[in-house]
């Protein structure tokens, strides 16, 4: 079963979403470049770094062309796409200094998965959209504007909230 907000507290897998408000999510100034970035129809991954790659002096062509592939779950329904897109602006920031670049990655894994449940793409989305069926079920169910929004949000929000 996919894992839909059903009120601003809780979502069908019983997972807290991490910022709630109207609609049911909170958004800064990031999460609502991601949320943008997403709604245009760019991926998850690319959506999260392209909101926050200028800060830390990427440009944003390079942010989209090296974070494409990540999306859906690196393709494969594995790794969230906007965790994949977060740890990569956590590179940014960190990646000089393994040690606190590591830290601070699994900072974020934590804090992610104690907001939505899991970082796995087809845990998240109660489908694995690398398969014929589950694509067709994901669109049938619009979950990437339901469920993959609500994450994008959730990781740039999360970032954000970090210090990012």
């Amino acid at each position: 079963m996919a894992s839909k907000v059903t009120d601003s507290k809780t979502t069908e897998r019983g997972a807290t979403p991490a910022n709630t408000s109207e609609g049911g999510l909170r958004m800064n100034e990031r999460s609502r470049r991601a949320s943008k970035s997403f709604s245009s129809g760019l991926g998850c991954s690319q959506a999260v770094l392209m909101a926050f790659c200028e800060r830390y002096g990427m440009e944003e062509g390079l942010a989209r062309r090296i974070s494409r592939g990540l999306s859906s779950g690196a393709r494969c329904a594995e790794i969230c796409g906007a965790v994949s897109g977060a740890i990569l602006v956590i590179g940014l920031k960190y990646g000089d200094v393994a040690i606190e670049c590591n830290l601070k990655t699994e900072e974020f894994i934590k804090r992610f998965k104690d907001s939505n449940g899991t970082i796995v793409c087809r845990d998240i989305l109660g489908c694995d959209i690398s398969t014929p069926e589950g694509k067709k079920q994901a669109a049938s169910e619009d979950l990437f504007k339901s469920i993959c929004m609500s994450v994008v949000i959730s990781a740039a929000q999360i970032l954000e909230d970090s210090g990012y």
